[in-house]
């Protein structure tokens, strides 16, 4: 049985959530802060959080760059948020969210999205041994999510690691853009290009001289190659 943490701090649309999911026979817990979450996390780390973006205190991306820090695997999370901006939605999932949900919700949908992420989240790591590849001075283990420069371990946001996974897994192999997207957060979402290259940008400058086997094809993607 899956473990979901819910933090939403409007009582009503928490309360609904918690009933629908405790109807599908998951273990819930809800809380109505991120501070809330932070110190049940350090606790118990569910294997799903639907999360809030605008919280008291600190909002929904904060906390998922603070749980980052603490955790040195992260749960999905998906967002749960009334913001119709896209550059709010892209923010979140190409820095920490690996799915996002708009209120107001069709509960039937809700479910839906979390057993799917559940599911992916699954044949991606618990069902997969602990793998370890190297690339030059590079180093990643899929399982932990930690990556090595030279010896030294490099902090990556979620989806610097996913891209840097699909290359080194595939070297000299080229990938669109819309391949780097599915990989990352799986078919029909919306991401634009620019934010793909921007997260390739930083991807670059954070693997500093490794940078350079990320090569350009223009027209197409990116591909990662020593020459």
């Amino acid at each position: 049985m899956a473990n979901i943490l819910i933090v939403e701090d409007n009582q009503h649309i928490r309360e609904m959530v918690q009933y629908i999911l405790e109807k599908e026979e998951f273990s819930v817990t809800a809380v109505e802060s991120a501070e809330a979450a932070l110190s049940f996390c350090q606790k118990t780390l569910p294997n799903l959080i639907i999360l809030d973006i605008q919280l008291p205190g600190i909002n929904g991306y904060q906390f998922c760059a603070e749980l980052k820090k603490q955790q040195t695997t992260m749960p999905t999370i998906i967002m749960l948020t009334d913001q119709a901006d896209v550059s709010d939605i892209e923010r979140g999932l190409s820095n920490f969210a690996d799915d996002y949900i708009a209120k107001p919700f069709n509960p039937r949908i809700l479910v839906a999205r979390i057993k799917a992420n559940l599911r992916r989240g699954n044949n991606d790591s618990s069902l997969q041994p602990s793998k370890k590849i190297c690339f030059a001075d590079l180093s990643i283990d899929s399982d932990s999510r930690k990556v090595t420069l030279e010896g030294t371990e490099i902090k990556l946001q979620k989806m610097e690691f996913d891209i840097l996974h699909l290359f080194i897994s595939s070297p000299d192999k080229v990938f669109s853009r819309d391949e780097i997207i599915t990989f990352s957060k799986g078919d029909n979402y919306y991401i634009t290009d620019r934010a793909i290259d921007n997260q390739i940008y930083k991807l670059r400058k954070k693997l500093k001289n490794s940078g350079k086997y990320i090569k350009t094809i223009s027209g197409i993607g990116y591909k990662f190659a020593k020459s």
